[in-house]
């Protein structure tokens, strides 16, 4: 794989860090980010909501979407996007799985 000078891939932690329906916060390049795994990989997404800026990686898991602990926004975790409103919509990450490690990329 070749990356772009602008392209960053950073290590965020093993598979094992992530709990069970809940995200793994980390912070990345002076980003807060939240990595959640399902069943068919890990993905990533801003850590703060965009209505209020809630910790999205606290809010429950349920049926693929992230809910935030404040206010109760839903969020698509693989794609970002809001249940509802697409102003809303969340930053994604590319998440590279490397064994047990997984690897964000900016």
């Amino acid at each position: 794989m070749t990356e772009s000078s602008e392209e960053r891939v950073e290590s965020v932690g093993r598979v094992d860090d992530i709990p069970e329906n809940g995200g793994l916060v980390v912070e990345v390049a002076g980003e807060s980010i939240a990595v959640f795994g399902l069943d068919d990989g890990y993905f990533a997404l801003t850590n703060v909501c965009p209505h209020q800026g809630g910790p999205l990686g606290d809010g429950k898991v349920e049926d693929e979407c992230v809910y935030c602990p404040w206010h109760g926004h839903q969020f698509d975790i693989r794609t970002g996007e809001h249940g509802q409103m697409s102003q809303l919509d969340c930053q994604t990450y590319e998440v590279e799985q490397r064994g047990d490690e997984l690897f964000v990329h900016l």
